[in-house]
């Protein structure tokens, strides 16, 4: 099915301590990601294409905008596991990202220059894709050595 996505992240330093040395369970993200927050957003519309085959569902879309061009992206999910979501990015640049709520998971993210190690602690997955087309995850990101991002992440699909 051609769908219409939109796209908001909104990006704000988080003022802890490394998360690659900490265990999961230790982390706890209280700040609010509201609107009043001082962080930085990005929104963005594009389109792309769900598809869903048994439990497998696929939502690809190709990247715009600066440092993203001729990077195609797919968000994947199983239909029983609505809170484990992962994000693959080939072209330009290659990432795989695992989101599961309340987890920490380490992936490399090479931006074609050189690869980056980064870890993302999810503090949750809201998985409406199937539903009425809605994705949140909330989440913390961090490149080894620099400050880490809390970064809320929304996305809404429309067919067209």
């Amino acid at each position: 099915m051609n769908c219409k996505i939109k796209i908001s992240t909104t990006q704000t330093d988080y003022k802890g301590k490394s998360i690659f040395d900490r265990a999961a369970d230790e982390l706890m993200i209280t700040e609010s990601f509201s609107t009043g927050d001082n962080g930085e957003t990005i929104e963005t519309t594009l389109f792309g294409t769900l598809e869903i085959q048994g439990d497998e569902v696929s939502l690809k879309y190709e990247e715009e905008g600066e440092g993203m061009s001729g990077v195609f992206t797919e968000v994947k999910f199983t239909k029983g596991s609505l809170n484990e979501i992962s994000i693959v990015r080939t072209g330009a640049l290659d990432a795989f990202m695992y989101f599961e709520g309340g987890k920490r998971h380490i992936s490399v993210y090479n931006t074609g220059v050189m690869p980056f190690e980064i870890c993302i602690y999810s503090k949750s997955v809201d998985n409406r894709i199937l539903e009425n087309g809605y994705l949140e995850i909330v989440y913390l990101v961090e490149i080894k050595g620099a400050c880490a991002q809390k970064t809320l992440f929304k996305m809404e699909i429309e067919k067209v």
